[in-house]
């Protein structure tokens, strides 16, 4: 008799889509240990050749999130994140996000974990900052409460993701646990802004945001290959809203009078470094980076309905950092 096992990776070899329930039944055997390293790294290898579908990612994710430490937080959270796998290294954008938007006293559930892709993941640089990290479920609550903020570090909420770490760090290239990453969130999100590397992935993921019946959401592609809006060149979005997906929209940085920056205007460094970099753009430095923050920040208050147009959200973003309220905000992060 042909295991099921079997059937799935034949599938995969033949670069054949897997169904929903395919898909559920790999994941549920990958993390129960049915599948050992050497299998598991094929699955992986194969499922990121032939491209991940949605009925797979989705199929992944639902697993998971049945396996997390979930728990629940009265708000409207929002969380900022991407995917990662761009391979660009860049400055940590999606963090510094979600501090310039706590400013707008929007509640605020940043996921994430340490470096895949570059020098300094968003939980390295915010422990650079001085920001520290709870695994407690009690603590978490508690700098909520009082912050408006939360910071919510991967392997503390998922810790059956274990079982799968070491095959993924021994594989030079993203599988689709990366990008399950900003899906799955432990508490449930009314709002989110969602980056992703591959252009691909922008359906896939908007109609996994659907799924999680999200409230409002943006997925967005810089077409230079980032996993978040830029000002080096053209962002596609699709919006998550009410239950509807739109058509994809492009954001045209020079006409929101931002300057054209080139990909190393964009780099980041070490955790250390790239603390640095935060806290000079939020006490006012100009360039780049400061372009780059507000660039995402404004599309966060837009997702958050607290501006009505880009241009209206950029002039509220520069406001809070020229006046200090940014910088403010993280310093009551810190200690």
């Amino acid at each position: 008799m042909i295991n099921r096992l079997d059937i799935i990776q034949n599938k995969l070899l033949q670069k054949k889509d897997l169904n929903f329930d395919e898909a559920s039944y790999l994941i549920k055997n990958i993390l129960n240990k049915k599948v050992d390293d050497i299998l598991l790294s094929s699955l992986l290898t194969l499922l990121y050749t032939k491209v991940e579908t949605y009925d797979e990612i989705k199929a992944f994710m639902f697993y998971l999130k049945s396996k997390s430490n979930s728990f629940k937080i009265n708000d409207e959270l929002m969380d900022t994140c991407g995917t990662g796998g761009d391979n660009k290294n860049s400055f940590n954008f999606s963090t510094a996000t979600c501090i310039v938007l706590s400013s707008f006293k929007v509640k605020i559930a940043k996921h994430g974990n340490r470096s895949v892709t570059s020098q300094s993941g968003s939980f390295d640089v915010l422990e650079a900052l001085g920001i520290k990290l709870s695994s407690k479920i009690n603590v978490v609550k508690s700098y909520y409460k009082k912050k408006g903020i939360c910071f919510l570090f991967a392997p503390y909420f998922h810790p059956i993701l274990i079982n799968v770490s070491n095959v993924r760090k021994s594989l030079f290239f993203r599988t689709i646990f990366n990008l399950l990453g900003p899906l799955l969130n432990p508490v449930n999100l009314s709002y989110q802004l969602l980056g992703v590397s591959d252009e691909k992935n922008l359906n896939s993921h908007a109609k996994c945001l659907k799924d999680l019946r999200i409230k409002k959401g943006w997925v967005v592609h810089n077409i230079n290959g980032y996993d978040e809006l830029t000002t080096t060149s053209k962002n596609k979005v699709l919006e998550i809203n009410n239950n509807n997906i739109s058509r994809i929209k492009i954001i045209e940085p020079k006409d929101l009078g931002f300057k054209r920056y080139k990909e190393i205007d964009l780099k980041g460094g070490t955790a250390q470094e790239n603390a640095f970099l935060m806290e000079n753009a939020f006490k006012g430095e100009t360039g780049p980076i400061r372009d780059n923050i507000v660039l995402n920040s404004a599309a966060g208050l837009i997702i958050s309905k607290k501006a009505k147009s880009m241009k209206e959200a950029i002039n509220m973003v520069n406001y809070n950092i020229d006046n200090g309220i940014v910088m403010k905000k993280l310093k009551s992060l810190i200690g």
